[in-house]
């Protein structure tokens, strides 16, 4: 299997102090002479990356007046965060467990757009050689990437949703998805995250096990956020990732062979593999600028399955006024 770099997305959150809605770039963001930033983003080799370099790669982010020189790796969860504060970088995308971990209440973060919104590709696999795992139900050792990430809440959730004993579960802290596929070719555990564009190239070494679409619609894995002091000094380089961000979905959506070429030149992978992973991911909107708010209460239910005491205040922690005009903008609870 090739080598992949990976990319993940973390950052922190907008203030209630910024500028008002607006659709345009604002002040700190000029088309003309374009700021430039570094982002993270979530897994390189898996779905999250895709309209980040789509963006980046079509100018989508320069003709809002922001130059996204580099898409900065990280492993998942908590991590990604640490990415992102110990980097400088000013926006990403983060998992939406660890920004509940972190600062619940809004304090310092803001989550200023959507970002992953569906259970897709949170599949997990066994080895194609191990007969004795043929259902949820044979699973006993179950590896997920990081505290605090999306595969965290889902290998908690999963399980009660699926009717299986989770008491009979050991889960098994990986690092990374690497990680966890290293440890599933050893056999040290029984399923992994498998990358999709993974699963598609090499579909005789493993068997799908657990899918998490199959459980869940909506599920937000991760968001765009960014510092509350960020977003007060440079809101418009904030509307300006949000509305490349956006406007790259419906890239993808109308023109996935562009996508897929775009992606597989990233990962080194090949062109129909990209393709299949991408025309899959859009088919259930996977990717979204705006706020969902199934997807949101359905990952706030991850979180309280992981049995934290964190109480987010969805009114503080999400900030539409970054959002493109026409996104989405509903957030679960009266936020009026």
């Amino acid at each position: 299997m090739r080598t992949h770099r990976l990319l993940l997305a973390a950052a922190l959150a907008a203030t209630l102090g910024a500028s008002a809605c607006s659709s345009g770039p604002g002040p700190d963001a000029d088309p003309a002479n374009p700021v430039s930033i570094d982002v993270t983003v979530s897994a390189a080799a898996e779905i999250y990356s895709i309209p980040w370099l789509v963006a980046q790669q079509q100018g989508l982010f320069e003709e809002h007046g922001v130059i996204v020189e580099n898409i900065v790796p990280g492993k998942g969860g908590s991590a990604t965060m640490r990415t992102l504060l110990d980097g400088n970088i000013p926006i990403g995308e983060v998992s939406y467990p660890s920004i509940v971990q972190a600062d619940a209440g809004g304090s310092e973060l803001r989550i200023v757009g959507g970002g992953t919104q569906g259970p897709y590709p949170m599949n997990f696999y066994a080895l194609a050689s191990n007969s004795s795992i043929q259902s949820i139900d044979d699973v006993r050792r179950w590896a997920y990437t990081r505290p605090n990430s999306a595969s965290d809440a889902l290998t908690r959730l999963l399980p009660s949703l699926a009717g299986a004993d989770a008491g009979r579960i050991e889960r098994v802290s990986t690092g990374g998805i690497g990680e966890g596929l290293a440890l599933l070719e050893a056999g040290s555990v029984d399923i992994a995250l498998i990358p999709s564009i993974v699963a598609e190239q090499r579909p005789d070494d493993f068997r799908l096990i657990v899918s998490s679409p199959d459980y869940l619609e909506r599920f937000l894995q991760s968001t765009i956020t960014t510092t509350k002091d960020y977003a007060a000094s440079n809101p418009g380089v904030v509307r300006a990732i949000n509305a490349g961000y956006t406007e790259a979905v419906e890239s993808i959506r109308t023109d996935p062979d562009a996508a897929a070429r775009i992606y597989a030149a990233y990962t080194g992978f090949d062109v129909p593999a990209a393709l299949a992973v991408v025309e899959r991911a859009s088919s259930v909107g996977t990717w979204g600028g705006g706020f969902d708010p199934a997807a949101i209460e359905s990952a706030q239910a991850g979180v309280e399955a992981s049995g934290s005491d964190r109480d987010p205040d969805f009114c503080t922690l999400f900030d539409p006024d970054f959002l493109p005009e026409g996104a989405a903008s509903d957030i679960p609870g009266d936020c009026a």
